[in-house]
């Protein structure tokens, strides 16, 4: 039996990227995967087009970037509890049409929130339970 997935990170930027993102071949709602990487962050990798000498295309797996530090404290216990997390490309801002803004790459992530309350308790955006609420009746008079 497999749990329903949830979002757990709808849209979040990829930081500090490591690819041309108009030559990846990358298109909306293309897989991608999270991995932890050598320097301690998430790392956030898919599968794109890479060229050898510049001519002959080649699909190979690589590192796209990373994810900021808000996103990893999300994903971190899903990931660290070895959760199947659903991700996805989600948003693409080629660097010829970004203009004089840096290109963009947005991940949307999905999984079991199960590991996430302990992230919300300490950002303290955990919802508390309501306690004694006073209950209201309406009186009906007989007529």
């Amino acid at each position: 039996m497999t749990d329903a997935k949830l979002p757990l990170l709808h849209k979040a930027p990829v930081e500090g990227l490591l690819v041309h993102v108009a030559r990846t071949g990358l298109v909306l709602g293309d897989p991608a995967w999270l991995a932890s990487t050598e320097d301690g962050r998430i790392g956030v990798f898919a599968r794109f087009r890479h060229r050898i000498i510049g001519l002959l295309p080649r699909w190979r797996d690589g590192l796209l970037g990373h994810l900021g530090p808000v996103a990893q404290a999300v994903v971190a216990p899903s990931l660290a509890h070895g959760d199947d997390l659903r991700v996805r490309i989600v948003a693409l801002m080629p660097e010829h049409l970004a203009k004089e803004a840096p290109p963009e790459i947005h991940v949307s992530v999905w999984g079991d929130p199960r590991h996430l309350q302990p992230v919300l308790q300490a950002a303290g955006l955990l919802a508390q339970p309501a306690r004694d609420l006073p209950v209201f009746r309406r009186s009906v008079s007989p007529a």
